[in-house]
């Protein structure tokens, strides 16, 4: 295992969402290149004294969904996805798209339509309601974006994400005192 993963994993769990014993933790994951992240994650969850609950997404599949949904089938979808998100303390969002495109020809009717009935209702609730953190993992549609190669793609991303965030936030802190 890559140890800049576990890094990683430590900062979501101990750092993002400061997870506590007993506390409820959703990992969804869009994209099957960061399973490795989320196995990881469902260790460090489960360590912390936690429930772990992971919810594994593909964008072709989530396509399909979205390409031909019906009202009365998103509302269906809001509630039972909602009565799960209500039941959670922390939630951690990895998106691994492989293609970053993949929605770029649903109708903007129906995109609207679930973003309304089903998508804003539940991040509402996520946002406003548990500790939360949602991140991009390394993948090559990512490092094409950003005109490199994976590795160096995946050393960028690392180094950048496994900074000592609770010491930068000290600083920070120190910095406004200043102020």
């Amino acid at each position: 295992m890559d140890p800049r993963i576990i890094k990683l994993s430590d900062i979501l769990v101990d750092f993002s969402c400061r997870v506590k014993k007993d506390e409820k933790v959703l990992i969804q994951c869009y994209g099957m290149t960061a399973l490795p992240l989320v196995k990881i994650l469902v260790k460090k969850v489960y360590s912390a004294g936690a429930i772990p609950f992971v919810t594994l997404k593909d964008d072709t599949i989530h396509r399909e969904l979205v390409s031909g949904c019906r009202k009365d089938q998103l509302e269906l979808m809001e509630k039972h996805d909602m009565v799960q998100m209500k039941d959670m303390d922390a939630f951690i969002g990895i998106r691994a798209h492989d293609n970053v495109n993949e929605l770029s020809d649903v109708p903007s009717e129906k995109m609207n339509q679930y973003m309304r009935d089903y998508s804003r209702p539940i991040s509402d609730e996520r946002v406003n309601n548990t500790k939360w953190v949602v991140l991009r993992w390394p993948n090559n549609s990512m490092a094409q974006l950003a005109n490199t190669s994976l590795e160096a793609f995946e050393d960028f991303y690392f180094d950048v994400c496994t900074l000592d965030y609770s010491r930068m936030s000290k600083a920070m802190d120190r910095i406004i005192e200043l102020m």
